[in-house]
């Protein structure tokens, strides 16, 4: 069995208003040791929802585990690394990839990580970053479906940036994932 088309499991041009912005768009080397069969990131600077929410950034990363076992392993982890200051420094890391700025785990307020009910396990954390000259709305969500797992940030250019926008990207890309699985 060949490895399934992970660039369709990622957010697509018409789950997004017109005028999105492409930046990234590409398969990532899984590297060894990882139990990952393949690595896709595709990321969007200014983009818009098909509701019209604003955003800054928008970065989708999906992984294909070598099993739905390793993958739910992998994913169970979760909880431990991004509720840790170490973690949440390294969400900080993704949004200010996006937007160059420098700021650190002082500038942001994390909301309590939890589980939102999308794909088969998945985790959701939000953010208010400070960084120089204005202040970011940030939704971080993890999704597995199967042996494929996702990681979304979303970014708005001003807070509040409501939780049911990021979940709905999230189950949009569960649905990407599904449907590409299910087609293997």
């Amino acid at each position: 069995m060949g490895t399934p088309d992970l660039a369709k499991m990622t957010l697509q041009p018409a789950d997004l208003g017109p005028g999105a912005t492409l930046l990234v768009n590409s398969y990532v080397d899984p590297g060894g040791g990882l139990h990952l069969r393949a690595e896709y990131f595709r990321a969007w600077g200014a983009a818009s929802t098909t509701g019209g929410v604003k955003l800054e950034q928008l970065q989708t990363q999906v992984t294909l585990a070598t099993s739905t076992t390793w993958a739910h392993t992998v994913f169970n982890q979760i909880p431990g690394i991004y509720g840790s200051s170490g973690g949440r420094g390294s969400l900080i890391t993704e949004v200010d990839a996006g937007n160059g700025s420098s700021t650190t785990l002082k500038d942001a307020r994390f909301s309590k990580l939890r589980s939102i009910s999308v794909g088969q396990q998945s985790m959701y954390v939000s953010a208010t970053i400070a960084t120089k000259g204005s202040t970011l709305a940030a939704g971080f969500a993890w999704v597995r479906v199967d042996a494929a797992t996702a990681f979304l940030v979303v970014v708005a250019p001003k807070p509040p940036l409501a939780d049911s926008v990021t979940i709905a990207i999230a189950k949009t890309v569960a649905a990407h994932m599904a449907s590409v699985l299910g087609a293997q």
